[in-house]
């Protein structure tokens, strides 16, 4: 992520001399920078939709192991050490015909938290960890819940096209 550290770092320095011209406007004294930098990591300004994203996947894939009968498939059957196929669809799996012939579009959302098993849950996370988390901190939730939303359903959108 280094260019987007960069760009995170040189917004932060442009956010501490808005707070600065804000402070010297209103009479205030400015703080410093380890003040400053205390104060973002606070209040609203935590990654709150990445927590929830995170909680959320984990307790569908709690739900999806459970529905399974608290056992994984074999790895013959599903190599992400996770439940059926068959769960997954009953769970709301992208299942194009479903999609398309029967009008269950509720599937374009519940497939972007469903996860075939751990491998797979454990690779999105920590993605979601770090890339969600760096958004979520420079842009806000909303930016952070467009940027997941829009192009978790486009994809799945996408997929139901072409696969």
């Amino acid at each position: 992520l280094g260019l987007y550290d960069h760009l995170a770092a040189i917004r932060a320095d442009v956010e501490w001399a808005e707070d600065a011209a804000c402070r010297r406007a209103n009479g205030d004294p400015y703080l410093s920078w380890a003040d400053f930098d205390a104060n973002k990591k606070r209040g609203v300004n935590r990654p709150f939709f990445t927590y929830f994203l995170l909680f959320t996947c984990t307790i569908v894939l709690i739900v999806s192991i459970a529905l399974n009968g608290w056992v994984v498939e074999p790895l013959e059957q599903n190599p992400m050490i996770g439940p059926s196929a068959e769960t997954l669809i009953r769970m709301g799996a992208k299942d194009t015909s479903l999609i398309v012939h029967e009008g269950e579009a509720w599937r374009l959302l519940t497939s972007t938290v469903l996860h075939a098993g751990l491998v797979h849950y454990f690779i999105n996370m920590l993605a979601l960890w770090f890339v969600g988390k760096a958004i979520e901190t420079c842009h806000g939730m909303v930016a952070a819940a467009i940027l997941f939303v829009l192009p978790a359903m486009g994809g799945c959108i996408l997929s139901a096209i072409f696969l």
